[in-house]
């Protein structure tokens, strides 16, 4: 398995794998949207006022060029990151598997470090703007800044915003929290099996080990199989299944009600079935006497 350091991102998409993909598709869509539309009316203004803008007190025409170069370096990428979410959302795939393989692409990776190096150059402006004074021979660049600076501020509180939507509790959860780890009784009474050719996956999905002969797997009610120790430990920490994250403690309380309207219909045609077998065993014994 590979030793490097897991992706915060994966920690949440494991506690909180539904909020987390409204939240990566809003944040990925404005970012991604709003950096083109800064970048264009920016790159239309530098080329139109590039010399003129030459002769302020701070380089912010330099300033304005690298934060949009920063932005339309990102916009695509966030919005192939937007699209790739939404397919993996609308298949019904695995989702922790699919934000796995996003956090360890290298888009992803740059993409960070880009993040990294936009907030300085963006520190960098403001510092820049704050200390600059009115430019007689360019005056719409002070106003470009300050309308480019306003745009990343106003990004952030965007950003919180919506995180803070997508992670509070509701008025029940608040209320009364509940675990959303499985209980220990839960899970031991899901049942294991030994790996076989008739087991519908070949590996397992949360160590991403292919099964082998002997291996001890635990089926869900979902019918998706897992190592013991693996799945065990996955549903200490979120009752879900890691690949169709449908809450195993619902789906065990229905196959028991299943099994107990079952059980019912059973025992009711039993029941009705023994009066008639009484008199058949009562003709029986009259036609032997």
């Amino acid at each position: 398995m590979s030793t490097r350091q897991q992706d915060p991102l994966l920690q949440v998409v494991q506690q909180h794998p539904r909020e987390a993909v409204w939240f990566v598709k809003v944040v990925t869509l404005f970012g991604g949207v709003s950096g083109l539309v800064v970048t264009i009316p920016c790159g239309i203004f530098l080329s139109m006022h590039w010399t003129q803008c030459g002769f302020c007190n701070r380089p912010l025409r330099y300033w304005v060029l690298g934060q949009c170069m920063l932005n339309l370096f990102q916009s695509p990428v966030r919005l192939a990151f937007f699209f790739k979410v939404s397919q993996a959302q609308r298949s019904a795939g695995d989702i922790y598997e699919s934000f796995r393989e996003l956090t360890e692409s290298a888009p992803w990776r740059v993409s960070k470090t880009v993040s990294v190096a936009t907030y300085a150059w963006f520190i960098l402006g403001v510092v820049w703007l704050l200390n600059s004074t009115h430019c007689r021979q360019c005056p719409g660049l002070y106003r470009l800044s300050m309308a480019v600076i306003l745009q990343g501020i106003a990004k952030l509180f965007m950003t919180l915003i919506v995180f803070y939507h997508a992670f509070q509790p509701g008025p029940e959860e608040a209320a009364t929290p509940k675990p959303r780890g499985a209980s220990r009784e839960l899970i031991d009474a899901i049942p294991l099996e030994e790996f076989s050719a008739a087991t519908c996956e070949s590996s397992c999905a949360v160590c991403l080990s292919d099964f082998e002969s002997m291996d001890t797997l635990r089926r869900l009610p979902c019918n998706h199989s897992f190592h013991s120790g693996c799945v065990d430990k996955w549903l200490q920490q979120n009752k879900v299944c890691p690949l169709c994250v449908q809450d195993v403690e619902v789906l065990s309380q229905q196959q028991a009600q299943k099994k107990i309207v079952h059980d019912a219909a059973h025992s009711s045609c039993c029941q009705r079935a023994s009066p008639w077998a009484a008199l058949n065993q009562m003709r029986r014994r009259a036609t032997l006497l």
